[in-house]
């Protein structure tokens, strides 16, 4: 009997170019440039695009802030020179709309929770989450949704913040990623976090495993 869809997606691998891109990020995401060149130099081989970089590197401006982004797009430039084109993205409502709806396909039922908890830390930082972050860098064209999801948990991997981790590994999940990509790209990150960092990611890939069902809350 041939695999359904589903056992087809939980159990594929990481494609090299994917886990290329993770390695970037995750490199990136702890100033590791060596690390990150060696992944761009993957990723070619592995017939990536470079607007898969690019946008790859974009993405980290939300997770490691702009001198990560800046640098990442630097380090992009010099292992593969290319000029990249302004995109067409839309206007602040668009932006509002893109993001609300990949807001909601990323943390499923938990986005009704979401939203008024970060109200609650901050109102403007509920409107720059889905307005800035979902729609207008996560909603962009140049990768998958499932894509910038494993690229998410390797950065936040990496970088050991473990309650947004959580959050995207259950969203990986719901966006289509196969059980060995979201071991993979958490591994990638793992591989270059630093002590405290490691033990943070671990406790929540430990919590999600308690959670095996991806379309309950995070």
């Amino acid at each position: 009997m041939a695999p359904s869809n589903t056992e087809e997606r939980s159990t594929r691998r990481l494609a090299v170019r994917v886990r290329a891109l993770c390695a970037f990020a995750a490199a990136m995401a702890v100033r590791d440039a060596r690390r990150a060149r060696r992944a761009l130099l993957a990723a070619q081989r592995g017939g990536t695009v470079r607007t898969a970089a690019e946008e790859t590197a974009l993405m980290l401006m939300l997770y490691a802030g702009y001198p990560s982004a800046l640098e990442s797009l630097r380090v992009l430039n010099s292992v593969w020179p290319g000029r990249p084109k302004r995109s067409r993205e839309g206007t602040p409502a668009q932006w509002r709309a893109r993001g609300t709806a990949l807001c909601r396909r990323v943390y499923g039922r938990a986005h009704a929770r979401l939203i008024p908890m970060v109200q609650e830390l901050h109102p403007d930082l509920a409107v720059w989450m889905e307005e800035h972050g979902y729609g207008r860098v996560l909603s962009r064209p140049g990768l998958l949704v499932r894509e910038r999801e494993l690229i998410t948990i390797a950065a936040l991997a990496a970088l050991g913040w473990e309650r947004q981790l959580v959050s995207h590994l259950l969203g990986a999940k719901r966006v289509g990623a196969g059980a060995e990509e979201v071991r993979n790209a958490f591994r990638t990150g793992l591989a270059v976090a630093d002590r405290v960092g490691r033990a943070a990611a671990q406790r929540a890939w430990d919590q999600v495993g308690l959670v095996p069902d991806a379309r309950r809350g995070a």
